[in-house]
């Protein structure tokens, strides 16, 4: 089971409610831009969605828009197994 802190899981719950998040990977002024399925919401920081993928948290998908790469990322069953044993835990 992974240990997450409060503002972890937080941010693991924000992914969980919106269906994905888009990081630009192509070189240029975008790099690094995330767009968010709900534009109004807060936005995980490219580190937490760098330790959520490492952690087999998020799926990934390649996205082309106009001549730009984007990764899509999504909460994984693992991401989702997660939040539903911190659940159980809290209570």
């Amino acid at each position: 089971m992974l240990k997450l802190t409060p503002k972890l899981k937080l941010n693991l719950q924000v992914l969980a409610n919106e269906q994905y998040i888009e990081i630009c990977t192509s070189v240029g002024r975008a790099f690094g831009k995330i767009l968010s399925s709900n534009e109004g919401g807060s936005r995980p920081t490219l580190t937490t969605l760098n330790t959520f993928f490492a952690w087999g948290l998020l799926d990934q998908e390649e996205r082309f828009y106009h001549g730009l790469r984007y990764s899509r990322l999504s909460i994984s069953d693992k991401g989702n197994q997660a939040l539903r044993e911190l659940e159980v835990i809290n209570e």
